[in-house]
């Protein structure tokens, strides 16, 4: 097996053995002695040191504990000087959570806009993309796309996600001023634990999920967990059903009483069908008229569909080494698969212009049609030691590491060049590519897609390929020196790594070499201050600079990739706890400015079909994150943020200037204890759309102009009711009101419904 401790390990050993071997480091301290007594006879590690244990992120309410993505030192909320958000366990239930989207679509101060139906989603903060993802610190490829694995993601397997708003490059190498997504396994218990849920609702939902954990020795110091989770739905769309399975299985052990292993395997596979290639319902007629076509409209092929899965090994070692020091390593290995089998009634770019508008009676539309295979995996592992020192009468913290990973990415080549593409007797559009657009397939009523009018593709793989090569590692250190009692100063520094290149294989399996991109020696800072005013009260400043690769895609006329974006970070704020650190606020004002952003030219390549990007220069954002998050009574549970938000440096505003999420849940008192009753409501202003390419006037031209949608309201309630101590049921409420909202408008002049009103309802059986 190809792995980093054969690939990128020697590499880093050339240039950190002193690091990695003469200061020994972790990522999460021993708080307490190494040992304690469990109450169930065992003795076992301090699970508290462990990120991602149950202790520290307790399933009963809306409490974070300390989290290490901003700095990979043990801080709490209050202690971390940038702005973070962590979704607890509860909280995912309470709102029904039950993938990625639902979980950043609730996070303070984080936007969403879809390209297309159950394909591409982009998630943006602060004015910008969201690209950094992590799973128990480790990065992956959580990109919501046609080739990355964020659809498939399905949080019934995790325990938490913590949201780190702004520059983060310290800990995994590329900084982005948007944030940083870490999310965090479930893992094995002391005690035995076995929860059913299933849930049914509008559409005809349906979901089951099994969790279960239990000890596998008499002294508990082997334990396992299973989680098992499988959807077959229908959507509000017509011709829509998503079916989704998640499957993880891990062991913990304590081999010693200073060393916790834990090891396991994870699967999670998403089949959209119905899914779209781009926005799928018109905003236009041909005439320029208006369409106000139904929500539940799809004009997607019955046999449009996309598949992704997923399979990692992974494993993570936490060695006690005395005097609160502490070595941790993790590893990960990835595979995935991505099945791309897309068509859709909508207007596209033909030879010369535009075609593809529908009539009033539905005819004009055409078929623009798009298949990709692809496969990838991702081998990553991080080495870290660290812990407490006394210096000049005053304790102070220290980390010091190396991480990285590697990716091979290979996207199969299809099309007439290939002799492996078609639809019928219809000429693809692009000779390079299995797609087809309005220029390559006659109009028709939108309709005849539901009636089997267009065959669907007939496509094979070849041994033509691309290969994508991509390396990111580096070495890191960051210290928390407490410069007087009140005032602390934390400092890090990265120094990163990345080279990517690609290799082309055509039919005959010969390999064609492609150019190098290396970026070497890359320096990231990271500093900050957290002044305690008093116990509850804390004021901090922090600064980080940018360095963010492109992506690939973003390549300009010659088919270069893009010079990386960089820029710089800042961030201001106030945060407090109350209620023995059971409810924390903050309140942050940051800045952020960026060069070499990519920007989509929407001209096609005429080689390669892609779409030309430009970089631009000066672009910046500013405003104010505000939250509380917290338990006010045990029996009253609150989330509530804030971002207003101002951009510049680029055409048209796609994030909203106000934003407000809140939810919050209270359990009654006296006779209806039994009863928890809960609401919440997420508000956004107006967002400004490109437009391609534009409205038509029926003359042949069209109006381009850039498209506001206006603001709405969502609200949302929930209700749970323990019937027994172990049988509880829950319904939600999503949109109440009904809300018409939208998750794009305008790209191809096409545009997605935000979901209606819907209900759903769960009965959850817990066994221990």
């Amino acid at each position: 097996m190809d792995t980093l401790n054969s690939v990128l390990l020697k590499r880093w050993q050339r240039r950190t053995v002193l690091l990695l071997f003469t200061l020994p480091v972790t990522n999460a301290y021993a708080q307490q002695s190494p040992t304690s007594t469990s109450g169930d006879g065992g003795t076992r590690l301090q699970t508290v040191i462990v990120e991602g244990a149950a202790n520290n992120y307790q399933n009963s309410h809306y409490v974070a504990g300390d989290t290490q993505v901003a700095t990979g030192l043990p801080l709490s909320a209050k202690e971390t000087p940038q702005s973070v958000t962590v979704i607890t366990r509860q909280q995912m239930d309470d709102q029904k959570m039950e993938n990625l989207d639902d979980v950043l679509n609730n996070v303070t101060g984080i936007s969403s806009q879809s390209m297309d139906n159950g394909g591409r989603t982009t998630f943006r903060a602060r004015g910008f993309d969201i690209n950094n993802f992590k799973i128990d610190g480790l990065q992956f490829d959580g990109v919501s796309g046609l080739s990355g694995t964020g659809n498939s993601l399905n949080m019934d397997l995790y325990d938490h996600v913590a949201v780190v708003r702004g520059a983060n490059g310290l800990m995994g190498g590329t900084g982005d001023p948007s944030a940083t997504v870490t999310m965090e396994r479930k893992r094995p218990g002391y005690k035995p634990a076995l929860d059913i849920k299933t849930t049914g609702g509008s559409w005809g939902k349906r979901r089951v999920m099994l969790d279960g954990s239990t000890p596998l020795t008499s002294d508990n110091r082997i334990r396992a967990r299973t989680v098992l989770s499988y959807e077959n739905s229908r959507t509000f769309r017509e011709n829509e059903r998503i079916k989704r399975f998640g499957g993880l299985f891990n062991i913990e052990a304590d081999p010693t009483d200073s060393t916790r292993v834990n090891i396991g395997i994870q699967h999670e596979q998403l089949r959209h069908n119905g899914a779209s290639w781009g926005s799928n319902v018109p905003i236009w007629f041909a005439d320029g008229s208006k369409t106000d076509l139904p929500r539940k409209t799809n004009p997607a092929a019955d046999w449009s569909a996309l598949h992704q899965r997923s399979t990692t090994l992974f494993f993570n070692i936490d060695q006690d080494l005395g005097s609160e020091w502490n070595l941790h390593t993790s590893f990960a290995q990835t595979h995935s698969r991505n099945f791309n089998n897309l068509g859709v009634a909508k207007v596209n770019n033909v030879k010369g212009g535009f075609g593809g508008f529908w009539n009033p009676d539905g005819s004009g539309a055409v078929l623009n049609a798009l298949h990709s295979e692809s496969k990838a995996r991702r081998t990553a592992l991080d080495v870290n030691v660290g812990g407490p020192f006394t210096l000049f009468g005053h304790s102070h913290d220290l980390i010091f590491g190396a991480n990285g990973y590697r990716d091979v990415n290979t996207d199969y080549s299809f099309g007439p060049k290939y002799g492996n593409c078609g639809i019928g007797d219809f000429t693809p559009w692009n000779p390079n590519g299995c797609q087809y657009r309005a220029d390559s397939i006659p109009a028709a009523p939108w309709d005849k897609w539901h009636a089997g009018g267009y065959p669907n593709f007939n496509a094979h793989r070849t041994d033509a390929r691309d290969v994508t090569h991509t390396e990111n590692y580096g070495v890191y250190a960051a210290g928390r020196f407490t410069l007087i009692d009140p005032l602390k100063l934390i400092l890090g520094a990265r120094l990163s790594t990345y080279r990517t290149y690609k290799d082309s294989y055509d039919l005959d399996n010969a390999r064609r070499r492609g150019d190098r991109t290396t970026y070497h020696g890359e320096f990231t800072p990271y500093a900050g201050l957290v002044f305690d005013i008093d116990e509850h009260n804390t004021l901090y400043a922090s600064y980080t600079d940018v360095f963010n690769p492109q992506s690939s895609g973003t390549e300009d006329a010659n088919g270069t990739l893009l010079a990386p974006e960089k820029g710089k970070s800042y961030e201001a704020g106030w945060k407090t706890s109350f209620l023995n650190d059971r409810v924390n606020t903050e309140l942050a004002f940051f800045k952020n400015e960026k060069s070499n952003v990519a920007e989509d030219t929407g001209v096609p390549n005429a080689t390669t079909g892609r779409d030309i990007y430009r970089t631009v220069d000066g672009v910046k954002s500013k405003g104010i994150d505000a939250e509380i998050s917290g338990e006010i009574t045990p029996d009253w549970h609150l989330f509530a943020g804030y971002t207003y938000l101002t951009t510049s440096g680029l055409d048209y505003r796609q994030d909203p200037h106000h934003m407000f999420k809140s939810f919050t849940t209270y359990r009654l008192p006296g006779a209806l204890d039994r009863l928890t009753v809960g609401g919440g409501v997420m508000l956004q202003t107006s967002r400004e759309w490109s437009t391609n390419p534009g409205r038509p006037d029926g003359k042949g031209g069209y109006d381009k102009h850039n498209l506001k949608t206006g603001s709405y309201t969502l609200v949302n309630l929930m209700a749970r009711y323990d019937i027994t101590d172990r049988l509880t049921a829950t319904v939600n409420i999503d949109n109440l009101t009904d809300r018409r909202y939208y998750q794009q408008y305008g790209f191809y002049d096409g545009m997605l419904f935000g979901a209606p009103r819907s209900v759903t309802a769960s009965l959850d059986y817990r066994f221990f």
